[in-house]
């Protein structure tokens, strides 16, 4: 990318002299003036029409031009087949996941084993993403975004066929596992993709309309595989769904996004790993991850949990009705893509905010002793936790200047660590106090990610906070 500064003087490094342009390349990065407002939605990062001029430098006593890169897309060169790839390539994400959960008692009864052993096939692909996701960053940014994402998916499709043809419970075991470490490599990368080739309000949008598929994902990843496996009495059709899906998104991907423009590679595979590194040294990214992972616990934590309590008295839901709550998940499906406007209209930290509130009250409704009370609190609870990966993912992609995709996957590890972490804690409070408990434990977990967020999203100018 190119940083392109205005001066009234003739400094060194090649300004030139009055209101003109002067450039110098920079890989992977653009140069940053603390007093010209952001035409890309940082303040200090200069509007997208500066790194489109040409600029003079002083070669050998004259002055040259310095050929610059295209500017980012603008919101009309978005066609509605972009936007719909994008969709597929966030319900990629999620959409394999947690499929086994609808047909976790039939796998237990095949495998002859424990219902909670046959939990690990859930397991399995969170510890795959998580081990995983940094090193997906590191890959993409070395080889480019679009081959990886469809070589990703490409591998996602034969993992799933894989699952379905298992012999034993540790094969199955281990082509869940290859689901997971295939995951980061649409996730982080198409995050990464986004910053790379958007900016502003398009790429605020193309992000919230990505995350808004991750939700579809999780939706019709545990809804179909259930009604498939019901239909055919065999737990090996739950698979068959996600492999249309996948195939779809594929398609999809390699027809339809765009060819990249402005993607730099990093010298060598070292050197993304490298970024990782730096990314570790950003307090404001490791405090976005750490909202990335308060994000899932409180999803994974209230969906599992909750999903025993409403069988318990006084709800007392059957298995099926308890699976048709997942419909929740179609709501932030609608809702996320408005997510992007907010955040140029209101600020990142002021949506998110607005979002951990409306996660806490919605935790708190589902305490009322009445199903549609319990269904309402559940959606309001999912609304904000894909309201709140579409601030952090956004933020991840317009704050890291290097290494992006690198970025995106170490937030991803968070993310999954903090899902798995809410899997496990609330158990014991669930045995000895019931779901209050775990109602109680999840929502200050909300709120100190709300203080994180507004701490580490604040917009500045020079160092200084601006809100």
């Amino acid at each position: 990318m190119v940083g392109a500064i205005l001066d009234r003087r003739c400094g060194t490094g090649g300004l030139a002299v009055g209101w003109k342009w002067c450039g110098t390349r920079v890989a992977d990065e653009r140069e940053q003036h603390p007093l010209l407002p952001s035409g890309g939605g940082e303040v200090g990062v200069l509007p997208a029409f500066a790194v489109r001029a040409p600029a003079m430098r002083p070669v050998g006593g004259a002055y040259r031009e310095v050929v610059t890169d295209p500017a980012p897309r603008p919101a009309d060169a978005v066609t509605a087949r972009t936007w719909l790839a994008m969709f597929l390539l966030g319900m990629c994400a999620l959409v394999g996941l947690y499929s086994t959960q609808p047909v976790l008692a039939s796998i237990a009864r095949w495998a002859a084993v424990p219902e909670a052993q046959a939990a690990w096939t859930v397991g399995a692909t969170t510890l795959g993403v998580a081990a995983m996701a940094p090193i997906a960053g590191a890959v993409s940014d070395r080889v480019g975004r679009k081959r990886v994402i469809l070589g990703a998916i490409t591998v996602l499709l034969v993992a799933t066929a894989l699952c379905a043809t298992a012999g034993s419970f540790g094969a199955l075991l281990a082509f869940r596992f290859l689901q997971g470490l295939a995951t980061p490599f649409v996730f982080a990368v198409a995050v990464a993709f986004i910053g790379d080739e958007f900016s502003g309000a398009t790429a605020g949008r193309l992000n919230a309309v990505y995350v808004a598929g991750t939700a579809f994902g999780g939706f019709a990843g545990r809804l179909l595989p259930g009604l498939a496996a019901d239909a055919s009495h065999d737990w090996r059709a739950s698979f068959l769904p996600l492999d249309v899906l996948l195939a779809a998104a594929l398609t999809a991907t390699l027809l339809w996004l765009p060819r990249e423009t402005r993607f730099v590679p990093s010298p060598s595979f070292g050197a993304g790993l490298r970024g990782v590194g730096a990314h570790l040294r950003d307090p404001r990214l490791l405090a976005t991850c750490a909202v990335g992972a308060a994000l899932l616990f409180q999803q994974v934590a209230s969906f599992t949990f909750v999903s025993l309590h409403l069988q318990r008295p006084p709800l007392q839901l059957t298995p099926v009705q308890v699976g048709l709550v997942f419909v929740v998940f179609l709501v932030p499906t609608l809702v996320t893509p408005q997510v992007g406007r907010a955040v140029a209209r209101f600020g990142r930290a002021r949506t998110f905010a607005a979002a951990a509130t409306l996660g806490a009250a919605g935790m708190l409704l589902t305490l009322v002793p009445s199903v549609p009370a319990v269904v309402a609190g559940l959606a309001c609870s999912c609304v904000a936790v894909f309201a709140g990966q579409a601030c952090a993912t956004g933020f991840l992609g317009t704050h890291a200047r290097t290494h992006r995709s690198a970025a995106v996957g170490l937030y991803l590890t968070a993310y999954y660590l903090g899902g798995t972490v809410g899997g496990v804690v609330p158990a014991p409070l669930y045995a000895a106090a019931g779901w209050r408990a775990v109602v109680l434990l999840i929502v200050p977990v909300i709120a100190t990610a709300a203080v994180v967020g507004a701490i580490a999203w604040r917009r500045t100018v020079g160092g200084a906070f601006l809100r």
